[in-house]
């Protein structure tokens, strides 16, 4: 088994695995409205192919923000071919992943999972207390890990998107800076044509 960043060529593979593993009802579930319209943490996206090649376990995280305050990350899903489990694709990502966020410095991750099977990783059913949703979910499923230690101590609130920055709108005035800079590399070109002009002309000897 390998451990690869995912990547666009790997996308629908993804999207495929994930429909097999969790069913169309997954689109119905809370924590899809924090994923809608928003892209996935590129550098935290994994896959696992076995040794043939295939696709056969994926794990992404999603930006989000408790309280409009604290920012954190969102794991899941956490997908891995129904005829493979239990053979470890999906830990090997876990580890991967959780080791990935600390070398980010990525303090607060949030999931909806079975306990059973986080808790080993390190999540806490008491660190998600005073933390809400938007929407229902099973509260034992409902967990948090700090991967900096005291990261959550005073965190609560509602759980949000992390809306991207607005992006500027252009000034119609204000040329592009690629014209701008042609425009500059134009003006400049004509200063030191009209430089050179003057010094000939000074240069001419005078009849007389």
């Amino acid at each position: 088994m390998r451990i690869l960043p995912e990547r666009k060529r790997h996308a629908a593979a993804v999207e495929a695995l994930v429909a097999a593993s969790f069913g169309p009802d997954r689109l119905q579930k809370t924590v899809y409205k924090l994923r809608e319209k928003v892209k996935p943490i590129r550098e935290l996206c994994t896959v696992a192919v076995d040794d043939k090649g295939r696709l056969v376990a994926s794990l992404r995280f999603w930006p989000i923000l408790i309280n409009g305050q604290w920012p954190a990350v969102l794991l899941g899903p956490l997908a891995v071919s129904p005829e493979l489990r239990g053979q470890g694709f999906g830990k090997a990502l876990m580890w991967h992943a959780l080791a990935r966020c600390r070398e980010l410095a990525i303090a607060r991750i949030i999931l909806v999972g079975d306990p059973e099977y986080y808790i080993p990783f390190g999540f806490r059913r008491d660190l998600a207390l005073h933390l809400q949703l938007p929407g229902w979910v099973e509260e034992r499923r409902f967990l948090a890990l700090e991967t900096i230690a005291g990261s959550m101590i005073g965190v609560h609130g509602m759980i949000g998107k992390a809306e991207p920055a607005p992006k500027k709108k252009p000034d119609p005035k204000k040329p592009p800076a690629k014209k701008r800079d042609r425009m500059r590399d134009q003006a400049r070109k004509a200063q030191a044509r009209s430089r050179l002009e003057r010094r000939r002309k000074a240069a001419k000897p005078k009849r007389g």
